[in-house]
């Protein structure tokens, strides 16, 4: 939908939380009339001038707005009230879409994107183009780009979650799809609507990157679909490769492990769409300089002889398992927690076992996940002795972040690792009365803290 055509609506901002607010700014700029606003909230909001309704029956208003602005953390599916005004229901993203004029690259799946992003955007950049990297939905897409001044840039590098994608259609320029693993099903009411918000803007994008086990699932397939690590864009032999050439050796690359290779094959992808002459040398220079992100397999700092490693965005079983396959048998130590989102952990408590990990820090409610029949007499705050077949570990039961570094401390030999990943998300935590944070970044920085207190 294009700006202007916005002046004319009756429109309902539903919550009013950090995109609410970014979009009611954005709304007053465009000049809209204040009176052609009301927000939608099922806490009380006291704005001048701008009409609120947050009675328990809010959400029965709905049909009375031309537009209604959603929240990424918004479930259609959760709020089934919405699935009667779908066709009303708009988005920063799709405001984005409509109204820039230049190229856009999304980058969506479900594990990978910001170190894929920020690969991109440096590597962009190093080669002299102007461009703009979008996080996520933390960062409201208004907050980001002025699009009243029209602002311009060769490029934006969008990182867009499946929340921001569930029932948009947008045409795009390059379309970036990994991976998609079990996440937020809880969100999307199962796998199938998850899947198909990945999807949503497949067919609309001009290039497609997707890596090759996806494509049986792609029912339009043409000549713009290119296949990573399989014959396009791969990595083997500690070599990279476009279309079976050489392009670039895994030498002097600050970033480690096998997935992040996958992630550097993936920028190649875009970097020859965008000009297969590009300078590879450009490449070579971020490459040698970019380790990694925070609170993403970040290395804290070695304390004490010991190696503390904070993965806090972990949010599915194949993060930790990737953590724990990444540092194999020198952790010691693994903090992990649960958020009810449908995952089976079958193969993430297989992995505990095969790596032999000696101590298991439990936060709610992963007792009741992996260890029901156990755990569930444990107290808190005390260790005990596991015993399951050869495998022997020990379990701390916990609500508090400081003990579980103390008592990592306490437990874990020198030289080994201590590892934050906690297969799950954190930010939808219907515990927040009983866990001290409410996202993955006071998670990791919660870590962090009482890591460094306690090395003092």
């Amino acid at each position: 939908m294009k700006l202007e055509q916005l002046k004319n609506k009756k429109i309902a901002i539903l919550w009013y939380w950090r995109e609410g607010k970014s979009t009611l700014n954005f709304l007053l700029k465009l000049w809209l009339q204040t009176w052609n606003i009301t927000i939608l909230d099922k806490s009380k909001v006291d704005i001048n001038n701008i009409k609120s309704i947050s009675w328990d029956n809010y959400l029965d208003w709905l049909d009375k707005y031309d537009l209604i602005f959603k929240s990424p953390w918004i479930s259609p599916y959760n709020l089934k009230e919405l699935q009667k005004v779908k066709e009303k229901l708009i988005s920063q993203a799709e405001i984005l879409a409509d109204n820039f004029e230049w190229k856009i690259i999304w980058i969506t799946w479900t594990k990978g994107k910001s170190t894929t992003s920020t690969l991109t955007y440096l590597a962009l950049k190093e080669l002299w183009y102007k461009v703009k990297l979008v996080w996520n939905i933390w960062n409201p897409v208004f907050d980001e780009i002025d699009l009243l001044s029209n602002e311009k840039y060769d490029f934006i590098i969008y990182e867009l979650s499946s929340f921001m994608l569930e029932w948009l259609d947008l045409k795009i320029y390059i379309w970036l799809l990994n991976n998609i693993y079990d996440c937020h099903l809880d969100w999307h009411e199962g796998r199938k609507n998850y899947q198909n918000a990945k999807f949503n803007i497949f067919n609309n994008a001009k290039y497609k990157l997707i890596w090759s086990e996806l494509k049986s699932i792609i029912k339009n397939k043409d000549d713009k679909i290119f296949f990573g690590l399989t014959w396009k864009y791969y990595y083997k032999n500690k070599a990279f490769y476009i279309s079976d050439k050489l392009v670039l050796e895994d030498k002097n690359i600050a970033l480690f492990w096998e997935h992040n290779k996958k992630n550097i094959s993936w920028v190649l992808g875009i970097l020859d769409i965008i000009n297969p002459d590009f300078d590879i040398n450009k490449f070579k220079k971020v490459l040698k300089d970019f380790s990694w992100l925070e609170h993403r397999q970040e290395n804290i700092w070695v304390y004490k002889w010991i190696t503390f490693i904070n993965d806090s965005i972990a949010s599915t079983p194949e993060s930790a398992i990737a953590a724990i396959k990444t540092f194999q048998n020198k952790i010691w130590t693994i903090f992990i927690w649960n958020e009810d989102s449908w995952f089976d952990l079958e193969e993430l408590k297989n992995t505990i076992k095969r790596y032999n990990i000696k101590n298991i820090v439990l936060f709610p409610v992963t007792w009741e996940k992996l260890f029901w029949d156990f755990s569930k007499d444990m107290s808190f705050d005390k260790k005990y002795k596991y015993l399951e077949d050869e495998f022997e570990t020990n379990l701390y039961k916990t609500k508090s972040m400081e003990k579980a570094v103390k008592f990592a401390y306490n437990n874990t030999d020198i030289w080994e690792f201590v590892v934050l990943s906690t297969w799950a998300p954190s930010f939808n935590a219907k515990w927040v009365w009983v866990m001290p944070w409410k996202s993955y970044i006071e998670k990791g920085n919660l870590f962090k803290k009482y890591v460094e207190k306690y090395w003092k």
